[in-house]
């Protein structure tokens, strides 16, 4: 996975700019995250930082953010060392991370859903249990279990394709390809569906279970109108994910 994102790091980071990015994304998941003023935050496949920053900047106490791609990690130390705001950041694999203590909130805007096996998503499941206190939340933003492969095709016009092969199954990997400025830009992801995800979540210890859909800010509705939104928002290709420990 690092070297996908070794690869392109630069031009993903450019995609935070994109109506669905600004509008969709981020403010569902600020939205789930909450106020988190005094807390200590662990963000997982934090990228180049963007919601690190973020938390951060929202008054978080503490926050520590691991992305297993170098190239990712060096983004956002730069841009730590020229805005300090007291992060660390780490490089490595989520499913081997070390002890970093435990934290009030582990954060992951795209993770789970890059395991390409299930004993690789426990093995992810089970290093964020080991990092959040009791009563601790797991929050993330991740594929949506509930589409069919049927409704894959419909996104070209927000600048990214989303394909699989049939049958879609557990482990099937799903292949993005985004537009970022003039150039073509594609990872892999792999389909879960929702009992397998629930499963994986019990055995390691994080429970109370919640999916949540994705919300359109006020903002992105005046800008871009209701038009443009009404394909990406009936049919999300992700959702949101909440977990208690």
């Amino acid at each position: 996975m690092n070297a996908e994102y070794d690869s392109i790091a630069v031009q993903y980071q450019q995609t935070k700019n994109s109506p669905l990015r600004r509008f969709v994304e981020s403010y569902t998941f600020l939205d789930l995250i909450g106020d988190v003023t005094g807390l200590s935050v662990l963000d997982l496949a934090c990228g180049e930082g963007f919601y690190t920053r973020e938390i951060k900047e929202r008054g978080a106490a503490r926050v520590i953010g691991v992305d297993i791609s170098p190239a990712m990690i060096a983004l956002a130390e730069e841009q730590e060392r020229s805005r300090p705001l007291g992060i660390e950041y780490v490089c490595c694999d989520v499913q081997t991370m070390p002890d970093l203590g435990l934290f009030d909130l582990v954060i992951a805007a795209y993770l789970l859903h890059y395991a390409p096996g299930e004993s690789q998503l426990a093995e992810m499941c089970e290093r964020i249990a080991s990092h959040l206190g009791p009563g601790g939340r797991f929050i993330s933003m991740n594929e949506n279990p509930r589409q069919s492969l049927e409704q894959y095709a419909g996104y070209s016009q927000y600048g990214f394709n989303k394909t699989a092969e049939a049958p879609l199954r557990d482990g099937s990997p799903i292949i993005y390809s985004l537009v970022s400025g003039r150039e073509m830009i594609s990872f892999t992801a792999f389909y879960y569906g929702i009992s397998t995800y629930e499963r994986v979540f019990g055995a390691a210890g994080l429970t109370k279970v919640q999916w949540h859909p994705l919300k359109l800010s006020e903002e992105g509705l005046v800008n871009q109108g209701s038009e443009y939104w009404k394909e990406y928002m009936s049919n999300p290709p992700v959702v949101g994910i909440e977990c208690r420990r």
